[in-house]
């Protein structure tokens, strides 16, 4: 079958062509921006041609030839997160808050999870799992830069970690599908899709929907969304679960912007509506009413592992007591704070960009250039330091001996 005759199960012709016509049309970029560095106001006054989300606070769409976002310093400084427009609506309508227990199941490469962190306000526990650890490693990376204080990173297969059913306040599932939704960004996708791959997906789609559906307390609330125009992978796989649960479907927001099928199931995302890529979103409640959570502090959490020769201490902290078998489990068991390794108990790259640079020194344009080049830095004062920052943020640590900067900057991120 091929694409636009497989449409048909929920398109009319006309939906469909103005569909097909968007791909050639230049996409819409994205990002969030991370208030606790950047305000509303100043990230316009310095990018005056970046247009506001219609939906969703602290984020912006531009154009490709207007700016490079990703290539800026405000990047590296974790002001931001580049995200597609239509992808920054799934945890929007999630809408996770403070000193719930929230599991992304399908994180990485952190888009997502980073929203829900924000919108969580730093305090409950996200936990971010990717079953791919090359890709759990980019959205380590991504929530180290962004700073953030209440994420959990794992890499593992949740169907066989036993006792997690009924676990969690919410829960996001962005599920692995065919990406045709990707098709104007990436014409690979395109290039490689077929009819038996959506069906094939759509099998591990119902596989993880019941899952993702299984670990949510009563009360609780699903977000399921896929970058796919399929109905077997969208609205398909939301029937499977009604048809084999007591779950409810919530409403979402009408606007002639969302294209709803006569299954009235979710919205779907298409480019020539939307100012982003394909996506659909759907959400879900497990009936019955949420109870809140206890707040217990966490105990600083001490790990110690082998460098060489040496025993390397880390220290984690988190807002709150986690769900003790995926801590033990996981590759970043929250924020990681200081390191101690040959007597020295520095701060994390982590650490550096959670916390505020009231205490930090101010790098000018060469220090930063020396900086991130992984250079040392000669100090004007007798002060003893152990951040650096620019325009106001922490960029990393350093640790201060015969008044100079020693670089801690990680290696892997130098250039």
């Amino acid at each position: 079958m091929d694409f636009n005759k497989h449409l048909k199960k929920y398109l009319n012709d006309k939906e469909i062509n103005s569909l097909i016509e968007s791909f050639n049309e230049e996409e819409h970029k994205g990002l969030i921006l991370n208030p606790s560095k950047m305000s509303d106001e100043r990230f316009i006054e310095l990018f005056p041609k970046v247009e506001k989300h219609p939906f969703v606070e602290h984020a912006f769409l531009y154009k490709k030839e207007d700016y490079e976002f990703g290539k800026m310093i405000y990047h590296d400084l974790g002001c931001y997160y580049i995200q597609d427009p239509s992808a920054s609506l799934v945890s929007y309508f999630l809408s996770p808050k403070e000193n719930e227990h929230v599991l992304d199941m399908c994180a990485a490469p952190g888009g997502k999870s980073v929203q829900a962190s924000m919108l969580m306000n730093g305090k409950g526990v996200l936990y971010s799992n990717d079953l791919s650890f090359s890709r759990a490693m980019t959205l380590l990376g991504n929530v180290e830069r962004m700073g953030l204080g209440n994420v959990v990173v794992l890499s593992h297969d949740l169907s066989k970690i036993k006792g997690l059913e009924n676990s969690f306040d919410k829960v996001i599932l962005d599920a692995p599908c065919s990406g045709s939704g990707m098709f104007r960004k990436d014409t690979k996708m395109k290039d490689d899709w077929t009819y038996e791959k959506v069906i094939k997906q759509s099998f591990i789609q119902k596989e993880l929907i019941l899952l993702a559906y299984s670990f949510l307390k009563e009360g609780g609330t699903l977000v399921y969304s896929t970058c796919s125009y399929s109905f077997e992978e969208d609205e398909g796989v939301v029937k499977y679960l009604l048809d084999n649960s007591d779950a409810i479907l919530l409403p979402l927001p009408k606007s002639d912007m969302f294209y709803v099928s006569k299954e009235n199931i979710g919205i779907h995302l298409f480019p020539h509506r939307f100012k982003g890529e394909g996506h659909y979103i759907c959400l879900i409640k497990k009936p019955g009413t949420l109870t809140n959570n206890k707040v217990i502090q966490f105990e600083m959490m001490k790990k110690s592992s082998k460098k060489g020769v040496n025993e390397v201490n880390n220290y984690y902290t988190l807002p709150m007591t986690p769900i003790k078998k995926l801590v033990d489990i996981a590759i970043r068991p929250g924020l990681l704070t200081y390191i101690e390794d040959k007597n020295r108990k520095n701060i994390s790259y982590h650490y550096s960009h959670y916390l505020d640079a009231s205490n930090s020194y101010e790098l000018n344009d060469e220090e930063l250039r020396k900086y991130i080049h992984g250079e040392t830095i000669a100090l004007k004062d007798d002060k003893k330091y152990s951040l650096v920052s620019y325009e106001g943020n922490n960029i990393g640590p350093v640790y201060t001996a015969n008044k100079v900067l020693k670089n801690l900057y990680p290696k892997g991120l130098r250039r």
